[in-house]
């Protein structure tokens, strides 16, 4: 029997309780994810990815390889299910989640710290949603939370395990999404700034460190090079030469989606805790703290200018938010609020915001799941995820009566749903592109045997993209059109043509395409 008067382990009491319900959120989570993911449609996006994953590459034209090779390892265990698809994004939220708690927990010396950064970081729908759709984001995400954890690992511990730990995460963050680079700056800050910093650029370990991640990012670099490092160029044009007809309007969307995304309550805290961290950090010399803020207020600032000058998506600067969100709620907790009314007023607003994440989360599940809430079709974001199970079955009923034609489209996102739902898995050739680079289901070889033969074009109303296909066959004639909905309402309508005579030149690459690097 147990002696009831011996003390318990200063670890125990620290640990079990707070470990024991990041556990139980982590596992909650996990359960609700994957009912969510497994219940709906694949979107355009990641029936594109998946495609990827069918013919394994070092590198992708618009991404590096990463989600690609952990899709691949999920459907060639689980099979090729929605939720199989997704679940590489389910896991990664999950390692992500542990990560943000240790972070915290080692930064403020703060087990509960910890645990609030966790909940509020899964109380955004950005991360929620991340969390359920298979992108390069949840690897980026994974890798990002990586490098966080070993740095301030390495600022407060000093063990030369914790470089090595870092060089790989940015590497293998850089062979996930481009958008690593972006966390470079805000370290080296810190490997400049500060002593515990400074003190390794007098060691083996910093470059040995370097050497590895560049040695990680070698997919990456390969694939470049032996593709004129197409993807390079077509990233620069993506991100710096897309000008807006109103910078303003642009700005304003972009923090408009923020808001939504993060949630207001948050991302205002998010905000408030990036700049806590950059102060307190550097007045107080705390080199992990300064970490948290430089690894996020920059790169917001990075896509705040972006915006003035083109097109930003909601989810590119969610990896700001993971040294926001723990720099929020670790400086909340440091700081002295007292007992006034400002002081409650405060403490109600921090319990406040990850509650209503939480609720308008909950939503986002709910709708992603079941597409009951009656939103109007344009102005509902998850309408992108309904209806290709039907379009797949009109375009195979058409090709039942006609066995010997391929399947043409016009956008990439539609080739990977019709490979994906259709049976068989056949190929879904895009206009303006020969294949590889730009779509790994086929190549020049196969488009060579096209000649001669007959088509089913399908897209969405456009007479622009029907006009431009007839060039290249001798006939074209409409055969089948259906409307795309989204719990019951219209999202929008399309066709199926059936294009007789292929006569060759449409699968090229366009010459705008040519003159502007990008193949």
């Amino acid at each position: 029997m147990a002696d009831a008067s011996l003390p318990t382990p200063r670890w125990e009491t620290a640990l079990s309780r707070p470990i024991l319900i990041l556990v139980l959120l982590v596992a909650g989570l996990t359960l609700v994810r994957m009912g969510v993911a497994g219940s709906a449609l694949l979107s355009g996006d990641e029936a594109y990815y998946w495609l990827w994953s069918r013919r394994l590459q070092l590198s992708y034209f618009d991404h590096p390889g990463m989600v690609a090779w952990w899709m691949a390892a999920s459907t060639w265990v689980f099979g090729e299910s929605e939720l199989a698809v997704r679940l590489p994004a389910i896991l990664a939220s999950a390692l992500v989640t542990g990560l943000v708690f240790d972070t915290a927990r080692v930064a403020f010396g703060d087990v509960r710290a910890g645990l609030w950064a966790a909940a509020w970081l899964n109380a955004t729908v950005l991360f929620g949603a991340a969390a359920v759709t298979v992108t390069p984001d949840p690897p980026l995400l994974a890798a990002w939370t990586t490098a966080l954890w070993a740095m301030t690992r390495l600022m407060r511990q000093g063990r030369a395990v914790w470089i090595y730990v870092l060089g790989a995460a940015l590497g293998l963050g850089f062979a996930s999404k481009y958008t690593m680079v972006l966390i470079a700056p805000g370290i080296l800050a810190v490997f400049l700034l500060f002593p515990e910093g400074r003190r390794w650029w007098r060691s083996p370990h910093f470059y040995l460190a370097i050497a590895l991640a560049v040695a990680c990012t070698a997919p990456v670099l390969v694939w470049n090079l032996t593709n004129d490092w197409v993807s390079f160029r077509k990233q620069l044009s993506h991100s710096f030469d897309t000008p807006v007809s109103s910078p303003l309007k642009s700005l304003g969307t972009f923090v408009g989606t923020q808001l939504g995304v993060v949630t207001p309550l948050v991302l205002g805290f998010a905000l408030w805790g990036m700049g806590w961290a950059l102060w307190a950090g550097w007045r107080r010399g705390r080199a992990d703290w300064f970490l948290l803020g430089a690894s996020s207020a920059p790169v917001l600032a990075f896509f705040l200018n972006h915006s003035l000058g083109g097109l930003v998506q909601p989810h590119w600067a969610g990896p700001a938010y993971l040294g926001g969100v723990m720099a929020a709620v670790g400086g909340w907790r440091s700081w002295p609020l007292g007992e006034g009314p400002r002081g409650r007023l405060g403490e109600s607003l921090f319990k406040a915001a990850p509650l209503l994440g939480a609720v308008l989360l909950a939503v986002v599940y709910l709708q992603m799941a079941t597409a009951l809430l009656p939103v109007p079709p344009k102005s509902d974001p998850l309408g992108r995820l309904g209806g290709w199970d039907r379009v797949a079955e009109a375009v195979e009923e058409q090709r039942r009566l006609h066995p010997d034609a391929f399947v043409f489209v016009q956008k990439h996102e539609m080739s990977g749903l019709l490979t994906y739902y259709l049976p068989g898995h056949p190929k879904a050739y895009l206009t303006g592109s020969a294949g590889i680079p730009r779509i790994p289901s086929y190549d020049a070889g196969d488009v060579a045997g096209l000649r001669g033969r007959d088509a089913l074009f399908v897209t969405r109303v456009s007479p622009r993209g029907v006009e431009d296909a007839a060039k290249f066959f001798d006939r074209i004639s409409l055969v089948g059109a259906l409307d795309r909905s989204w719990g019951g309402r219209v999202i929008d309508r399309y066709e199926i043509w059936l294009a007789e005579g292929y006569r060759q030149g449409m699968f090229e690459e366009f010459a705008e395409d040519k003159a502007r690097g990008v193949q």
